[in-house]
């Protein structure tokens, strides 16, 4: 299997219960934060040295502002764990449905490893990964657009140089998300495999013990285990 799948199914995770809304909520939140922090440094740096700001009111406001912040971080970091639960249990919901209600020719013709990969990790990348690393990429991308606006608005000369740094960035991006893909749809495949193997190994025992056939089973999950641990050495 290969190709780029594009932004289709994160818009599809965003699309169970009310993503789109946590989303957006956690963006707004995450930026509002940023503005507060940028607020913060700027209104300590101008407030230092400035003879018409005295002390106590130059710490009142920054620790103001700094409430302020820490409460939209707080917004953020509720409205992700919100988006993971919703969108983690309509998409288990409409599993479940779907194998409950599938033909017995799904369950001949689909191997028991595949399907248990799927209801297993790949189950546990949509609850714990997705929504985190769909902040992640948010926020880093909002940081990165703050720090740059605030070091071109104080030394406008570094826009020539921010140039050819962000599109070596996307060249490596580029470059990472292929080798990325290739080695998680290895990991995908491999994975499938020894859970297979385990669940045949499990129903099969007693036939396996009355052949004495333990050591070739044994060694057979090891060097599917192995196979399936390659891409990540």
């Amino acid at each position: 299997e290969t190709g780029d799948t594009g932004l289709r199914p994160y818009l599809l995770y965003l699309n169970q219960n009310k993503g789109y809304l946590y989303f957006s909520i956690a963006s707004l939140a995450h930026l509002t934060f940023v503005i507060g922090q940028v607020s913060q440094n700027t209104w300590m740096a101008s407030g230092v040295d400035n003879a018409l700001v005295s002390t106590p009111k130059l710490i009142v406001v920054y620790l103001i502002i700094g409430l302020c912040s820490t409460f939209f971080l707080l917004v953020r970091s509720l409205a992700a764990v919100t988006l993971g639960m919703e969108s983690s249990k309509s998409l288990f919901t409409q599993l479940l449905n779907s194998l409950f209600r599938a033909p017995m020719s799904f369950y001949d013709s689909t191997p028991i490893g595949r399907i248990l990969s799927r209801v297993s990790s790949d189950l546990s990348i949509v609850d714990l990964d997705v929504p985190f690393s769909l902040l992640l990429a948010v926020g880093a991308t909002t940081n990165a657009c703050a720090n740059l606006v605030v070091l071109a608005a104080i030394t406008w000369q570094v826009v020539f140089v921010s140039i050819p740094v962000i599109y070596l960035a996307l060249r490596l991006q580029r470059y990472y998300f292929a080798t990325a893909k290739a080695l998680m749809r290895i990991n995908g495949t491999t994975k499938s495999l020894v859970a297979n193997h385990l669940a045949e190994s499990v129903a099969g025992a007693m036939v396996i013990r009355a052949f004495e056939e333990e050591d070739r089973f044994f060694a057979k999950n090891l060097d599917l285990t192995d196979t399936n641990a390659s891409p990540f050495f």
